[in-house]
């Protein structure tokens, strides 16, 4: 029930008159009155307003509930203005002299929020900004420094709090800085040695003992004949070029030059003669050979399932043929002649069983003393491997050891693996194959015509765009070759083209080794003399098959490298992925909302 207070003085009739006025002013502001059970003084009591809807005339305003507070105001000392004080759940000050105003709650707005401002008072900012450059300058650096200390204090990382919380003085704050900068610095550098062992060293290299469980490849070799230029096919020449030959010594010396540059090698360049050229040019060596060549068609035979097939391939010791190889077809002269660069279709390489007992593979027919090179079936002989050289009258048997190692399928996404499949031969320039053989003679290949302007013969010549070694060669550019006086530049620096290392030179070849390789090793040989010429044998022996093979495995992934980092974070910081997305979030949308569009 609510007091009624009659005030019978003489003003009553005015301060009817003031109350009707300040009800439309209410009405015309779309302000509320107090509730029902306001308690007004005691000259307002009997003109109490209807109850309204409580409306907020402002915006994020908040009402407090259970406080009641009187407020005077009267600038100008006179009894004309009195303030109404409610005891209902809000604090209502109503000025009855001035402009009407909307009944407005009072809250204490956080520290990145400005205090509204009307039109006037906007306008006189804006001219202030422009008249004063820096006090806008100052209200931003504020705000920003508002919104830094906000997220300070509700950031989910450990110790970031202390920087802003309220009550500790500069010697705590610094001190908690120099944990957080020791923990920062902790996981920068453990990371970076986590990140240097992703990218040197994730693979890991076991050995598999369930030798009943794989295949061995069978091995392949390589056969470099002695005699390479047929006699007949020399004097044919001779008298066909009677321009170049006139005495009896000049053929004489051109018969010893085409035969040492037929079996020309980086072993023995200085043996060439370099005083005459006899009106061959230096591209035309290599058409040259061939068509002096001696026929060395050699048979093959084997025990194996799978027949083997010989192929004429050229080498950096000359023209050579190559037993179940994968790679020698790509080297031959006719692929180069006719500028191809499509895959081959080899089949599948030549493989036995330790159930399928020895199996042997023959060549027959030799008629000449030869080199062998042993090598895996996805290389080629390298001039640093070790060659056997047997003579043209012996029967020869060589038993030999296969040590294997492949890759999973794990490794093969992995680009730090430090080795490389057949297929990834992006940076090869003469063949469309990766071998680390070819890869190595691709080196030699660009270093000689880095250091002496010409590549050697027994070199693919290409044609297109190059830059190997700082040497630039443009678009349709034959290379050039090393002609006599080129020759005699290889020789001063023979060792550095065979050994890649050099102290005056700078050599990067980037070969990696073969992911699937197999290696093998001479056990014993035995060689006997044979009327029908010479013959090779070769093959393992049952009780040379490996009893091990070796596995490369992924020990060290990219799935590792986050857990190991998250794990340093988590540890130093008390952080998680949600952290750093905090981290993001906060200094992009609500930066830009708290300092541009609040």
């Amino acid at each position: 029930m609510q007091p009624k207070i009659v005030d019978s003085s003489p003003s009553a009739a005015a301060r009817t008159t003031t109350w009707t006025s300040q009800r439309s002013s209410w009405g015309e502001n779309d302000g509320s009155a107090c509730g029902s059970d306001s308690l007004l003084t005691s000259s307002t009591a009997s003109l109490q307003p209807p109850q309204e809807k409580l409306r907020r005339s402002g915006p994020g305003l908040l009402i407090f509930p259970g406080q009641a507070q009187g407020h005077q105001h009267n600038p100008n000392g006179s009894s004309g203005s009195k303030t109404v004080a409610t005891a209902n759940d809000g604090n209502v000050a109503i000025n009855q002299q001035g402009p009407a105003r909307s009944i407005r709650s009072f809250r204490r707005p956080p520290l990145w929020q400005r205090p509204p401002m009307d039109s006037g008072e906007g306008q006189e900012k804006r001219v202030l900004d422009r008249e004063n450059p820096g006090h806008s300058r100052s209200a931003c650096l504020a705000k920003a420094q508002a919104f830094v200390i906000e997220f300070l204090q509700g950031s989910s990382m450990h110790g970031f709090i202390y920087l802003a919380k309220l009550g500790l003085n500069f010697v705590e704050r610094m001190l908690w800085f120099a944990f957080i900068c020791v923990a920062l610095f902790s996981i920068i550098s453990l990371s970076k040695r986590t990140w240097h062992r992703f990218q040197t060293s994730p693979m890991v290299i076991s050995m598999d003992r369930n030798k009943l469980f794989w295949n061995t490849s069978f091995p392949s070799l390589t056969v470099c004949p002695h005699k390479r230029i047929d006699e007949l096919k020399v004097e044919e020449y001779i008298l066909a070029h009677p321009e170049q030959f006139l005495s009896e010594e000049d053929q004489e010396d051109f018969r010893d030059f085409i035969v040492k540059l037929a079996s020309l090698t980086y072993d023995n360049l200085e043996t060439l003669p370099l005083n005459k050229s006899y009106g061959i040019p230096s591209v035309k060596y290599l058409d040259l050979l061939y068509e002096l060549k001696w026929p060395f068609e050699p048979e093959i035979s084997s025990g194996a399932a799978v027949k083997m097939f010989i192929y004429e391939t050229q080498t950096e010791f000359g023209i050579c043929h190559s037993v179940n190889s994968l790679v020698a077809r790509y080297n031959s002269f006719d692929y180069w002649r006719s500028g191809d660069w499509s895959l081959l279709d080899h089949g599948d390489r030549v493989t036995v069983h330790p159930l399928d007992g020895e199996i042997y593979a023959q060549i027959i027919n030799l008629s000449t003393a030869y080199d062998v090179y042993f090598h895996g079936a996805g290389d080629v002989p390298s001039i640093s491997k070790q060659r056997y050289t047997f003579p043209e009258s012996d029967y020869t048997t060589v038993e030999l050891i296969a040590l294997e190692i492949f890759t999973n399928e794990e490794a093969r996404a992995t680009k730090q693996r430090s080795c490389r499949f057949n297929y990834e031969a992006e940076e090869m320039l003469t063949v469309p194959i990766y071998s680390f053989g070819l890869c190595l003679s691709e080196c030699r290949m660009f270093f000689a015509l880095q250091v002496c302007g010409c590549i050697p013969h027994f070199y693919r010549n290409l044609r297109g765009y190059i830059h190997i070694f700082g040497t630039q060669m443009r678009n349709g550019r034959r290379l050039p070759v090393c002609g006599l006086e080129g020759i005699g530049c290889l020789v001063k620096i023979k060792r550095e083209i065979i050994s890649l290392k050099s102290d005056k030179y700078k050599i990067n070849c980037n070969c990696l080794a073969n992911c699937d390789d197999s290696n093998f090793f001479v056990q014993s040989y035995r060689s006997r003399v044979w009327f029908l010429g010479a013959n090779l044998q070769w093959g393992i022996s049952s009780g040379a098959y490996p009893k091990m093979q070796l596995r490369r495995d992924v020990l060290f992934s990219f799935a590792d490298v986050l857990v190991y980092i998250g794990g340093l974070v988590g540890f130093f910081l008390g952080c998680s992925a949600l952290s750093f997305t905090e981290i993001i979030y906060y200094f992009t949308a609500r930066f830009v909302r708290r300092m541009f569009f609040n």
